[in-house]
């Protein structure tokens, strides 16, 4: 068994487990390859419904949304 990152939400009856997306699970690689495989169509926009989780890439940290947000509130303290 391995761990899998959802990319989608999933609802596997066969197994009676459900996974929404960023959720992991445990599953056989085997199994989880040809869920992949299945949905591949079904999902054009995701390289893979189910990602190894050693495989997941970190989301980049957000930046503020603006610098003039924080210089104002700078001037607001020096005033």
């Amino acid at each position: 068994m391995a761990l899998y990152k959802a990319t989608k939400n999933l609802v596997f009856q066969s197994l009676g487990k459900a996974v929404i997306v960023d959720e992991v699970i445990d599953l056989e690689p085997d199994y989880a390859e040809k869920v992949n495989k299945d949905l591949k169509l079904t999902f054009p926009d995701v390289e893979a419904v189910l990602v190894p989780v050693d495989e997941t890439v970190e989301e980049k940290p957000k930046k503020p949304k603006g610098k003039k947000a924080d210089d104002e509130t700078k001037s607001d303290a020096t005033e």
